[in-house]
């Protein structure tokens, strides 16, 4: 996946380790973009291309609340608080999808030099459950 940098101060990896059914996948996505804190919630943006996609991302953390919007080919919020299913839409080139995120842990250690935030949750897509361990590593270059 190539990138299409805003600010390219940080190294921003997203990987999600994806079950269904006791198969497993990993999709990983890498970028540089960048990372800022304002008044205690933590913000990161950054770019992506593939091919003729291409989506901007922006990862809200704030408190024990992740939010990740993303524009472009693909547009959602969505929105991650452990203990909690949350409904959004996945507006795709080919039609909206309605799916529910069920987040058992959030975990986020994050400051100026980088860190790393977790996601474990449950993903329901038109009542197929598939268990997801996101983790979105930020490394300043």
């Amino acid at each position: 996946m190539t990138l299409n940098n805003i600010d390219n101060e940080y190294r921003i990896i997203v990987s999600n380790k994806q079950t269904i059914d006791n198969a497993t996948d990993t999709i990983k996505e890498i970028a540089y973009g960048s990372y800022h804190e304002k008044n205690g919630k933590h913000y990161i943006i950054y770019k992506t291309e593939n091919d003729d996609d291409k989506i901007s991302s922006m990862i809200k953390i704030d408190g024990e609340e992740v939010v990740i919007k993303r524009n472009g080919s693909i547009n959602s919020v969505m929105t991650y608080k452990r203990g909690e299913k949350k409904r959004f839409l996945y507006d795709t080139p080919y039609g909206k999808i309605e799916m529910e995120i069920e987040t058992h842990r959030i975990i986020s250690d994050l400051s100026q030099t980088g860190g790393v935030i977790e996601l474990i949750y449950t993903l329901d897509v038109q009542g197929e459950k598939y268990f997801n361990d996101m983790k979105i590593t930020v490394i300043k270059r």
